[in-house]
């Protein structure tokens, strides 16, 4: 849902295990203004020294707003080190379930990791696993909350969740996702609703995978946006990242930019300094500085500002929400 946010307004709740009880969660409404509004987040924050770089300078220099943290990733001390000297980047938890290493030590999640602590790597073959094996949830739940308890022992506020290759949308993680925001007060998530037919206008590349994938994200975040709702979150009401993934540059931002709508649109990017091994390693294609260079570009915060398009984050929307709904009724 979407929240027209042009400065910091305050701070917000934030997670524990047994967080303090609030009246009344601030109801989350349907987006009515017509405001155009943008969150860029970095995600796999913590992944390589190069990334971190480019997390902190695009955040320090350009539009970058956002980071979503990978708590088992081999920079990330690093990035939690940055992320302290930066008290304006929104953090998020980059919650892994593939392509990465667990928190829990094998032995408390035997069915989910490999005796190295490491999770699968192939998406379809772990969908499948992790829908037809459901005696696999409860070991999902405390990896996910230990991914989430291992953020916040670190001091970070923590505003938003996401996950690695979107794994969170999973039908059957998507309600342990949800459960989770609730238990740690994390306030806000992302729901990969794309524009497939605007992605497919400003690349073609890949047409028909986009057309799928682009059907079954929708499709999963109209019942995530149920789940989202009953559960008193917040989210953005359009995304950008998915479809395009690696690829999102200068040229396609500026293109992108005429054509967003009303609300709060998520632009996610994986920009770098240089290749590094781990990064190539999982993102071969990627065309990581040139993202960095979107992030950095005069002319994109110049298109931005032509039509119209504020910058936000989910700490400022958390804000926002929180003070309508004390304006709404007086149990705040």
């Amino acid at each position: 849902m979407g929240a027209g946010v042009r400065r910091k307004i305050g701070g917000g709740g934030q997670g524990s295990r047994t967080p303090a009880p609030s009246p009344k969660p601030p109801p989350p409404t349907p987006y009515m203004g017509l405001e155009k509004i943008v969150i860029f987040t970095a995600d796999d924050f913590g992944l390589s020294p190069a990334l971190n770089g480019a997390v902190a300078l695009a955040h320090r220099r350009g539009l970058l707003r956002c980071a979503s943290l990978m708590v088992t990733g081999p920079a990330v001390e690093q990035a939690v080190a940055l992320a302290r000297e930066m008290p304006e980047l929104c953090l998020g938890v980059h919650l892994t379930l593939i392509q990465g290493r667990s928190v829990l030590p094998p032995h408390d999640i035997p069915h989910l990791v490999d005796a190295q602590g490491r999770f699968l790597n192939n998406p379809v073959q772990v969908g499948w696993r992790y829908y037809w094996r459901q005696e696999l949830l409860a070991e999902i739940r405390r990896e996910l909350a230990a991914q989430i308890e291992k953020a916040l022992s670190w001091g970070l506020k923590i505003w938003f969740l996401n996950s690695h290759v979107n794994l969170h949308l999973h039908p059957s993680i998507f309600p342990i996702v949800a459960e989770l925001a609730q238990e740690y007060a994390i306030p806000a998530l992302r729901l990969p609703w794309e524009d497939w037919r605007t992605a497919l206008r400003l690349d073609s590349h890949g047409f028909f995978p986009k057309i799928a994938q682009g059907l079954i994200f929708a499709w999963l975040s109209r019942r995530a946006r149920r789940l989202a709702e009953a559960a008193g979150l917040i989210y953005n009401d359009h995304l950008f990242g998915l479809l395009n993934d690696g690829r999102m540059t200068e040229e396609y931002l500026l293109g992108l930019v005429p054509h967003l709508q009303p609300g709060v649109t998520e632009i996610y990017l994986h920009p770098a300094l240089y290749s590094a091994p781990e990064l190539l390693k999982w993102g071969p294609s990627y065309q990581r500085r040139e993202e960095l260079a979107a992030l950095l570009s005069p002319r994109l915060k110049e298109a931005l500002a032509a039509n119209g398009v504020e910058l936000t984050d989910f700490h400022e929307m958390f804000s926002q929400s929180h003070d309508k709904a004390c304006g709404q009724d007086g149990s705040y």
